[in-house]
């Protein structure tokens, strides 16, 4: 089975570190996410992957060269809009597909949540349902489907993981929404195009998840950073580790505490510090500070 990633965004809501590095090849817990989206996805047998892409593309291209994977590569070529940029990669058939958002992790069987008998919406309940599309149900089947609403009617918040049964169906839904020139927020939005789908007579249930971390505003990088770290075993000679931290290659680090929930990249530099709860990109320097609760920006290898 295929699976569509977008990942053509912009991050703004990450900047500055997305200005020279692509979303998805930022880290949580000791790798780029997008390590986290596809190691399981390829372990599990979804081996035929579209990346969606845009924004420093070619970091991309690059990058995933390293997985035992079939990649196509679908550029984007204005932000239109998530609904917009899964349309890309649809094929006008009958085939289903799975399609998995670039910012978020997944602790599940994939093939598990493909075995639906309709398509099907990963959701849970979020605290800050204005940030999410939103979905109202009846029993299992959803039957409104909302794009970041302001007064949210509920906490039911859709969590960038969907199986689509049959890939037909939303691809009409998405053109109908182009050729009308339908959006919401000046985007073509997927969730218009489940609601159209709805609206139309098909059947969408969801399915609650509570295995996935978002990586989508700083807030929630450092909350995944710390909820997927390990023990890494590491002792510093000079310095203290409180676990669980993950240190790259290279780094330079003296007379410092580091951790706990500290990610720290390859190159960086740590003198006479104590760091806590952040990720530390690549070749930063940080003497003489202390931080906590922060991504720190990359410095210059």
């Amino acid at each position: 089975m295929k699976v569509i990633i977008p990942i053509a965004g912009h991050g703004t809501r990450l900047l500055p570190h997305t200005k020279n590095r692509q979303k998805c090849l930022l880290p949580v817990a000791g790798k780029p996410v997008i390590d986290h989206i596809l190691e399981p996805l390829i372990k599990q047998g979804f081996n035929d992957i579209i990346l969606i892409t845009g924004h420093l593309e070619n970091q991309v291209k690059k990058y995933v060269t390293k997985f035992d994977a079939k990649f196509i590569f679908i550029r984007q070529p204005e932000a239109l809009g998530l609904g917009h940029a899964v349309n890309l990669g649809l094929e006008n058939s009958e085939e289903p597909v799975l399609i998995q958002l670039g910012d978020v992790i997944y602790d599940i069987n994939f093939s598990e949540f493909c075995k639906s008998e309709t398509h099907t919406i990963a959701v849970d309940v979020v605290p800050d349902p204005e940030r999410f599309g939103i979905v109202e149900i009846e029993k299992d089947e959803i039957i409104r489907v909302l794009e970041k609403p302001k007064n949210p009617p509920s906490n039911l918040g859709i969590i960038g993981l969907y199986y689509i049964k049959n890939q037909r169906s939303l691809l009409k839904s998405i053109q109908f929404l182009v050729e009308n020139n339908i959006t919401t927020n000046n985007e073509i939005q997927l969730a218009d195009a489940f609601q159209r789908m709805i609206d139309s007579g098909e059947k969408i249930v969801h399915r609650k998840i509570a295995s996935w971390y978002d990586c989508g505003i700083p807030d929630t990088f450092l909350s995944t950073n710390s909820a997927l770290l390990v023990p890494s075993g590491k002792i510093l000679d000079g310095s203290t580790i409180l676990e669980p931290v993950a240190i790259g290659e290279n780094c330079h680090i003296t007379n410092s505490t580091i951790g706990p929930n500290v990610t720290v990249m390859s190159g960086a530099i740590i003198e006479d510090s104590i760091i806590k709860d952040s990720i530390v990109l690549w070749n930063a320097r940080i003497i003489r500070r202390t931080i906590d609760h922060t991504i720190i920006e990359e410095g210059r290898p």
